[in-house]
């Protein structure tokens, strides 16, 4: 997997490419819990355009979901946008957002990246 993250005041854009594992994605988000920036930001981004093998199923958004509402035990509220095209990638982050509903962190997709920074902005 290739992904990038870039940090600002108030959040976080990650984008990924080529193939995605889902071991790779949970190492990512232990990673990114694990930043101090972490902390201080309202918002992440996540950018999925430009993956082309996603290998990923339903019960791996599940425990996604899962670490992401223990680790907001701590952190406290976070929008996490998800940007995605395909509608098998579209699919998984509909099962993500609806496992994350009533928690403190808030998801929400987009097709566009643009409605997605004005979303995680907002």
């Amino acid at each position: 997997m290739a992904h990038t993250n870039t940090w600002n005041e108030h959040g976080l854009f990650r984008e990924f490419s080529g193939e995605i594992s889902p071991e790779e994605i949970l190492k990512s988000n232990f990673d990114i819990h694990a930043c101090p920036e972490f902390e201080a930001i309202k918002y992440i981004i996540n950018d999925f355009t430009e993956v082309t093998d996603l290998v990923i199923n339903t019960e791996h958004t599940k425990i996604y979901a899962s670490t992401d509402d223990i680790i907001s035990d701590t952190k406290g509220n976070l929008k996490i946008a998800i940007v995605a095209k395909q509608d098998t990638h579209i699919a998984l982050a509909n099962n993500y957002r609806e496992e994350m509903k009533n928690k403190f962190f808030k998801c929400e997709i987009f097709q566009t990246l643009k409605e997605a920074q004005i979303w995680a902005e907002l």
